[in-house]
């Protein structure tokens, strides 16, 4: 196999269809070095990480997350069957949308005083709004399949909380990947779906779909732990936490709303 052909069969022809392991590991190391950027960015700009800075980027990792959904039903500007609107190319060029805007958000504060997560968090929902203008619920079946499993992961979510297993930040972002888990279990548990993902779709064609969950709660909660362990710095450890938030939150609002769009 040449080279031209390789590169085709492993990145380029699975787009919008699956993943492969190679594609997979390059996608990590991409966006692990995207992410090391951003924080070397956030740190020249003197941002502090905290919860405004979560509830600042939230409406764009739910727009994210809905412009892939979109996608997969070619619906309005994301019709058209381009590579760059399937995963992973969308989601770099939504982070260059975020990204400008943030920093536009931010030069907005020192001119005008105006707190840059109110700009961010404004702008974000405006791009949510169109989702929604072009947004068709054909299935909605699904979101009570959703919402119903989501529900039971957020009780036993409050039940850790209650014994102080968890903090808030951490128990909000586990419930964010039990959101993703709830999707994917509805999605391929109901209504015919395979997981696109290597190592999940590997899990799941072994144990089912239900693996998701405890899958989701063990990997995201050790990880959790072993950040609070080791990250000295608070502003570096929130960035980490705020990356692992966007992976659970966006693909969950993906999963959801595309099972919840198909046309039955």
């Amino acid at each position: 196999m040449d080279i031209n052909s390789y590169i085709y069969e492993k990145f380029i022809n699975p787009l919008c269809h699956y993943y492969t392991l190679e594609a997979t590991l390059l996608y990590g190391l991409i966006l692990c070095i995207f992410a090391l950027g951003i924080y070397k960015v956030i740190n020249k700009l003197k941002i502090k990480i905290d919860k405004y800075f979560f509830i600042g980027f939230i409406p764009f990792i739910i727009y994210g997350g809905w412009t892939r959904a979109l996608k997969d039903h070619g619906a309005g500007i994301y019709s058209n069957n381009a590579w760059w609107w399937c995963s992973p190319p969308i989601y770099f060029i939504i982070f260059i949308l975020v990204f400008i805007t943030f920093l536009i958000s931010i030069l907005t504060e020192k001119k005008f005083k105006i707190k840059y997560y109110k700009i961010l968090f404004g702008t974000g929902l405006i791009f949510c709004f169109y989702n929604l203008s072009i947004t068709k619920i054909t299935n909605p079946l699904s979101l009570y399949y959703v919402f119903l499993f989501s529900m039971f992961c957020l009780i036993f979510i409050l039940f850790l909380l209650k014994l102080n297993l968890l903090s808030k930040i951490n128990a909000s972002i586990i419930f964010a990947h039990l959101f993703d888990a709830s999707s994917t279990y509805t999605a391929l548990t109901y209504f015919g779906y395979y997981e696109q993902h290597v190592l999940p779709s590997f899990l799941i064609s072994n144990f089912g779909a239900w693996i998701m969950f405890p899958l989701k709660l063990i990997v995201v909660w050790l990880s959790l732990l072993l950040i609070d362990k080791y990250a000295d710095n608070q502003n570096f450890k929130n960035f980490l936490k705020f990356i692992i938030l966007i992976l659970g939150l966006a693909l969950g609002i993906r999963d959801c709303l595309t099972v919840s769009m198909v046309e039955l």
